[in-house]
């Protein structure tokens, strides 16, 4: 095995131990995956009408085997009662989902509470239920669940067994998303290193800053749709790249950038626009004649032919489920996602205080949360000043641009429940390539900006990706004393007091704060004499600090959520912060979601230390190689007389 392949496995293994090392929990954008995965496997269809409603079986002794409860026209039978899922509006009024097809006497139920996920869409003339997701994410993760299913079903295990479930969505994230964000960061070290002039360090450097130092972390670690995005798309221009400037291109490298792109598309529908800026790559700079460039009119259409399966696939899957090639899953879910003066329900023009929040705020801002990547933009203004890479860097500029417009446009900007800025995951390889250039000329400031980014994200990734401070009602302080979104810090209020303490303290003494206001005000109301009111509210206090040092989801919700690593208390079959099924602090809840260290040292710090050890040590062992052979080029180039 040449040398070099030897390298890109060991960085290969550094990322894949790193993106499999956490299981990040439940959540409702990975259950409504999941829910498919298991309906295409388990039953051989896309409907998850099978897949949503889990209940504690009642016959089982140890309490940790669930039962599903199929659904029939968005209806299910529980312990003798037919009950109607139904949407909820902010005023939690209930709207039945089935409202046509409704069994006269059913009992309405909140779906929010009742299903495992509530990014689902419901189909009216099928009466099915669909993830209101493209396909892509589900198809990548069916062969590895494939593979799990049927080792358990040889073995005789219940796949609706509690830690199976869990087990099995870690296993799932793992095999698909992590294993393909690992190959992913093997082809972004190939393509930097060919933009660095063949240098290994700095290419190996940009690599691990966009690995572990961007958002692409966190999400490397969830069954989401980003990162598979991320990486498809990079390959798309990987392809493109081996056939550039050539008088006569491959027809195959760029049928298989099309391909490429056309699964990134399917994967998120608006991957489509970077494809196409991939498609106008393809166009203008493939093509060398005599020097000289030219319009490269057969690469676009090879490009298209690539594409072309793809676009069947998703049209057959919409057709099949939506009855029209030219429906989305997005058109039939919850009715209060869509916004009816918005473009397609969701997008707004751009607005400026999202750009702002986007780029430098400690709540969503990409260059706060990972500061490294102000060198790519660095990197790219020297390569159009130098016109070094001017076509490539043009590239990068409009694919992540392209992303960063729809982000601020978007009226869910915030992306939820989120280790960061989501929604630009899918743009940061080519925001990350060009940090070859600040490795070389900022060696030093880029390495600063590199290691706060990975301490940050190591944080972010380590405690809870799906980190929920001012989105999750648990985790917002509301009425007079919320701040702005802007100034919340998903690092310094949540992610670090969660690893240093173990609880979200700065939050919590935030709510604490509130409740204690709100009692005072109503004591005044009452006529109580001061001296009274401070007795009253410092009992209130320390009783509400003492639930807080408990565990309790009482008074706050979010003194359940303990840290130091692995908070997130969701499975794979709630749908809510609610406990319901099984109790704050339970082992259940516990090990929703884990890290593989916790094996050996539950719930303790010490549990990311096998990590470090792992794919730390890789990534220095990398590193000391990469200037070696750096050296050893340099020697070879320039021999001594």
């Amino acid at each position: 095995m040449a040398p070099l392949r030897r390298f890109e496995w060991l960085l290969f293994l550094a990322c894949f131990v790193a993106f499999a090392w956490f299981h990040q929990g439940g959540g409702w954008n990975q259950n409504s995956r999941f829910a498919e995965v298991r309906a295409i496997v388990e039953e051989g269809r896309f409907a998850i009408d099978d897949f949503l409603v889990y209940k504690v079986d009642p016959a089982d002794a140890t309490g940790r085997r669930f039962v599903r409860l199929p659904l029939n026209h968005a209806e299910y039978t529980w312990q003798g009662e037919i009950r109607a899922l139904s949407w909820v509006d902010m005023a939690y009024e209930l709207y039945p989902v089935n409202e046509d097809s409704r069994t006269p006497d059913a009992k309405n139920m909140p779906m929010i509470e009742e299903c495992c996920s509530g990014d689902i869409g419901y189909v009216p003339w099928t009466g099915q239920f669909h993830p209101n997701k493209p396909p892509g994410t589900t198809f990548l993760a069916v062969p590895a669940y494939w593979l799990i299913y049927h080792f358990e079903k040889w073995r005789g295990w219940n796949p609706d067994e509690w830690w199976t479930l869990t087990v099995n969505a870690w296993l799932t994230s793992a095999f698909s998303v992590g294993l393909i964000s690992a190959f992913g960061c093997v082809v972004f070290f190939r393509l930097a290193r060919e933009m660095a002039g063949g240098q290994s360090l700095p290419a190996l450097l940009a690599t691990l800053a966009f690995a572990f130092g961007t958002t692409f972390f966190p999400f490397g670690t969830l069954l989401f749709d980003h990162d598979l995005t991320a990486v498809f798309l990079l390959m798309a221009f990987s392809c493109l790249w081996h056939v550039r400037g050539r008088e006569r291109p491959s027809p195959t490298w760029v049928m298989l950038a099309g391909a490429c792109a056309g699964i990134a598309a399917i994967t998120n529908y608006i991957a489509a626009g970077a494809g196409a800026i991939l498609a106008l790559y393809a166009l203008l700079a493939t093509l060398s004649v005599a020097g000289k460039v030219r319009w490269n009119w057969r690469a676009l259409w090879w490009f298209s032919v690539g594409v072309l399966p793809l676009f069947v696939v998703i049209c057959v899957y919409d057709w099949v489920n939506f009855g029209s090639p030219f429906k989305l899953a997005n058109d039939f879910q919850n009715p209060l996602f869509k916004d009816t003066s918005a473009l397609l329900g969701m997008f707004y023009m751009p607005n400026p205080y999202v750009a702002g929040l986007l780029t430098v705020s400690p709540y969503r801002g990409i260059f706060f949360l990972a500061p490294v990547t102000i060198m790519g933009i660095y990197g790219l203004i020297v390569w159009l000043r130098e016109k070094t890479w001017v076509a490539e860097a043009r590239l990068c500029l409009a694919i992540f641009g392209f992303f960063f417009l729809v982000n601020v446009c978007f009226n869910g900007y915030h992306g939820g429940f989120s280790a960061g800025p989501r929604y630009l995951v899918p743009g940061l390889p080519f925001l990350g390539l060009p940090l070859v250039v600040a490795f070389v000329r900022w060696r030093w400031l880029t390495w600063a900006l590199m290691l706060i980014s990975i301490v940050q994200q190591t944080l972010l990734t380590a405690t809870d990706a799906q980190n929920s401070l001012a989105v999750g009602g648990h985790a917002r302080v509301d009425d007079a004393h919320r701040k702005d979104d802007f100034f919340c810090q998903i690092v310094g209020e949540y992610a670090w007091p969660l690893f240093a303490y173990g609880r979200a303290w700065p939050v919590l003494n935030q709510l604490i704060v509130a409740r204690l206001d709100k009692e005072e005000t109503q004591l005044k109301d009452d006529d109580v004499a001061e001296p009274e009111r401070k007795t009253r509210l410092a009992a209130m206090e320390k009783d509400m600090r003492e639930s807080i040092v408990r565990g309790e989801s009482s008074p706050f919700i979010l003194g359940a959520i303990r840290g130091p690593v692995s908070v997130n208390p969701i499975g794979t079959y709630d749908g809510l912060l609610t406990f319901t099924m099984f109790p704050a602090g339970s082992v259940e809840t516990d090990w929703n979601s884990f890290n593989a260290g916790e094996f050996f040292f539950p719930e303790r710090r010490a549990s990311l230390l096998p990590l470090l050890v792992i794919s730390g040590g890789l990534a220095g062992l990398l590193i000391v190689l990469a200037g070696r052979r750096d050296r050893l080029s340099a020697s070879a180039s320039n021999p001594s007389p």
